[in-house]
């Protein structure tokens, strides 16, 4: 299994090359700029946290190679411990073996990899980790959930013209009502499925990628995410929805009301952002400026903006994502205060693990109350943070 490692020495982060075809290791090809390093006693600190979180992962996975017996909180850890891998070693190697054997067996017939609930949703979540092995013998895999997810896009297929608020929008799958926080996960597993598909072509099927070949400079499942991008942006400038404001946030879901997830927050606005850009909206266009915007009034680390502590890990992994991909090192708030946000979010990170190696949100919902998940959650937020200064 040591191809399954050799992303740490020849390959980054996949999951967020965003021209088809980039090679791997290519998601700062947005800005063209380098990641600039945190200070030396933080990286330090930062490698040990990561240590510590493997072994507790490795200490938690299950006799059948599973986390939890969970599909998706599974693909989540082998998903941490293969971005940028802090250290490879032959009980990694067999853990890693044994989660993927166990993902395998839920793969179905129509291509997604789910066991009953939740079938979009845990789809994305597996195709990101088999996308970050980066091993052709799972190409069959990776185009097949890709085109899974592709189909449940709703659209006209499900009779969904494009004044419906859900046009191009993914849900959890097993009803029809999408939202921002699965869209965006299924847009980035489909664009690192993209990216695996143009790397290795030449040993791909010739159907794989049929539908994009058809299509002109970019598929249309992601022009037609964009249409639900827009509904979930406060910008009216794009947004004709009668809930729109002007802040240039991002809210959870379209076409419906509720107070504490139909206005702007942080989880959400970070993953539209990322979203924008996984779908090459120029960093000039206005939906960019507005969220940057949106950003700069609301940046903090000490809760989930607008949220509170709900989802605080989650938060925390779209923001290093999506503050990655837009490859700016400092930020400059709303009060004119200059932050390095890497460093920022790796001593903040590290301040909040446990001592055994795990972080845990005493707000249980979403699940952040499983140590295995929001542990999976803070490896891959403090990676990203840290990326270029765990070489």
């Amino acid at each position: 299994m040591k191809n399954l490692l050799k992303v740490g020495c020849a390959v980054l982060v996949f999951a967020l090359a965003l021209p088809a075809g980039a090679p791997a290791g290519s998601h700062k090809l947005l800005t063209g700029q380098q990641p600039g390093p945190v200070t030396l006693s933080t990286a330090n600190n930062a490698r040990h946290a990561l240590f510590t979180a493997q072994a507790f992962l490795l200490k938690s996975q299950m006799e059948n190679g599973s986390w939890k017996d969970d599909p998706a909180i599974t693909a989540l850890a082998l998903y941490s411990m293969l971005v940028d891998p802090v250290e490879a070693t032959p009980e990694t190697e067999k853990s890693l073996a044994r989660g993927f054997a166990f993902l395998k067996g839920f793969v179905q017939e129509n291509g997604g990899i789910y066991r009953k609930e939740y079938r979009n949703y845990v789809t994305a979540v597996c195709l990101l980790a088999f996308t970050e092995a980066d091993l052709p013998g799972y190409a069959s895999i990776i185009t097949n959930a890709k085109n899974f997810l592709i189909e449940f896009q709703l659209d006209e297929s499900e009779d969904i013209a494009e004044a419906h608020p859900f046009y191009g929008g993914i849900g959890y799958g097993g009803d029809d009502r999408p939202d921002l926080s699965n869209t965006q996960l299924a847009l980035e597993a489909i664009r690192a499925a993209e990216g695996f598909e143009a790397r290795y072509s030449a040993i791909l099927p010739p159907s794989a990628g049929q539908a994009e070949k058809e299509e002109k400079e970019m598929g249309l499942h992601w022009k037609k995410a964009l249409v639900f991008l827009d509904r979930c942006q406060n910008v009216k400038a794009v947004n004709n929805m009668p809930y729109a404001t002007d802040d240039g946030g991002f809210i959870y879901e379209t076409g419906t009301y509720k107070p504490e997830r139909s206005h702007s927050y942080g989880s959400m606005t970070y993953a539209g952002a990322k979203s924008l850009l996984y779908a090459r909206v120029s960093r000039d266009d206005i939906r960019v400026k507005k969220v940057r915007e949106w950003i700069r009034n609301n940046y903090t680390l000490e809760e989930n903006p607008n949220f509170g502590t709900v989802s605080l890990y989650y938060y925390y992994l779209t923001f290093s994502k999506c503050m990655d991909a837009m490859g700016d090192d400092t930020l400059v708030d709303g009060a004119g205060k200059s932050h390095n946000w890497r460093e920022e979010l790796a001593a903040k990170l590290i301040s909040l693990q446990k001592g055994d190696g795990t972080w845990v949100n005493e707000n249980g919902r979403f699940w952040e109350n499983i140590p295995e998940l929001a542990t999976a959650y803070s490896v891959v937020a403090l990676k990203f943070a840290l990326s270029g200064n765990l070489k």
